[in-house]
């Protein structure tokens, strides 16, 4: 592909990073990657057995390769259904329950390109919820834990140059008018990438780092699960035949690239292609439409955040409404 997809190998012995979908594809590359290094990575998952056997074939596959043995690496399992906001919300909880630090939050997990239109129990169209919106919320409930462990904290999404066919309508959010498989994936992908700005834009005073990256086309992964879909198989089997698909491993370098990459701690708001910082497109960056989605964004998991998280991301800089609950105190 022409690209110089590598990352440096950094000590992150003392770390610890989430990995959402980590149990499969650029997923599970960028937890082992992380794991050899040294971090200890929690794998945020669906699928317990998956996980499970996940983690199995990353102790066999670093127990054969130097310096970090199967037996020193620490990879486990934690449930997350991101088609579930009480799930992303459950999460968050169980994970600061276990008084654990923070310091990489990788937002991997997602739907393939060319999904039927779905709504999820929460009643939202299902690549819109898992690719961002309980994303979003679990970034919200462990953003003060994030905010604790600097100086080089970073949160990075797993976007997609997908993000070029969007077409911003709030509206429709749900298909409702109008439904096409793509637009709605580049959608997903747009809103992960505007809520890296705006995130950074308004946590001025932090030393997070909020980046999004695009991997490419990885190989078998687009296809997995929607093998009825005429046209994203042939898309795969051409790609993979002509060598244009990425291996999971290369697909995971610009992930682990923007994750650990000494150059480009407190660096903010980047978006990568080919392990590089590129300009993403110009919607994007639309600061009007930022503050929309942001608005949108939380009228719908207000309910998820309890009121003294909400005070406590408002003193961060957040812009974060009253809960139906608090409002009825202030009118007794």
């Amino acid at each position: 592909m022409g690209a110089s997809l590598s990352y440096p190998e950094v000590d992150l012995a003392g770390k610890v990073a989430i990995v959402t979908g980590g149990n499969t594809g650029i997923g599970y590359e960028t937890g082992k990657a992380l794991a050899r290094m040294g971090a200890r990575v929690i794998l945020a998952c669906r699928s317990e057995e998956r996980a499970t056997e996940a983690i199995a074939k990353m102790r066999s596959e670093l127990a054969e390769a130097k310096p970090v043995s199967g037996e020193d690496i620490s990879v486990e399992f934690m449930a997350l259904d991101l088609s579930s906001l009480a799930s992303a919300r459950d999460f968050a909880k169980a994970y600061l329950a276990r008084r654990l630090p923070l310091h990489l939050l990788i937002l991997n997990a997602g739907i393939a390109m060319i999904n039927p239109l779905q709504l999820t129990d929460d009643g939202l169209e299902k690549q819109f919820q898992v690719n961002y919106l309980g994303h979003l919320l679990i970034v919200l409930l462990l953003l003060e834990l994030l905010s604790a462990n600097g100086p080089d904290v970073r949160v990075v999404s797993v976007s997609s140059s997908g993000h070029q066919f969007a077409n911003f309508d709030l509206t429709n959010i749900n298909g409702s008018k109008s439904y096409s498989r793509v637009t709605f994936y580049g959608n997903s992908k747009l809103y992960q990438i505007m809520m890296t700005y705006y995130l950074q834009k308004r946590l001025l005073n932090s030393e997070m780092c909020f980046s999004s990256v695009h991997p490419g086309v990885v190989k078998t992964e687009i296809a997995r699960g929607h093998e009825d879909s005429i046209i994203l198989t042939a898309f795969s089997k051409i790609s993979n035949g002509i060598g244009a698909a990425r291996s999971p491993e290369k697909g995971a370098a610009t992930t682990i690239n923007a994750a650990v990459n000494p150059a480009f701690a407190n660096k903010k708001a980047l978006y990568f292609e080919d392990c590089k910082p590129v300009a993403p497109r110009r919607a994007a960056r639309n600061e009007i439409h930022h503050e929309e989605l942001w608005a949108y964004s939380i009228k719908l998991l207000r309910k998820y955040i309890d009121d003294d998280c909400a005070a406590k991301l408002t003193d961060m800089g957040l812009t974060i409404s009253p809960s139906a609950a608090s409002l009825d105190q202030q009118d007794d």
